[in-house]
């Protein structure tokens, strides 16, 4: 992968450790978007909106440096 050669040891290690079960770290860097807290139960929604509405929408989520489905999730907390 990416030039990097993966034995069949490695692959064995990576097996028993996914075994064991998420230990609750998280593997690699932070990256905005949907929270990894949103689960198993979490499903996707779709909202149709014109084109103001969802220049509207990114520009406020542009502003406080979310994701405009961040931003979605926020409003709807907040009802």
């Amino acid at each position: 992968m990416n030039g990097v050669r993966f034995t069949d040891e490695d692959i064995e290690r990576w097996a028993t450790e996914s075994e064991k079960g998420y230990n609750g770290k998280y593997l690699g860097r932070s990256v905005p978007g949907r929270p990894i807290s949103a689960g198993e139960r979490a499903r996707s929604f779709t909202l149709r909106l014109d084109a103001e509405r969802r220049a509207k929408l990114d520009e406020v989520a542009r502003e406080r440096r979310i994701t405009a489905s961040q931003l979605m999730r926020d409003l709807i907390d907040s009802l």
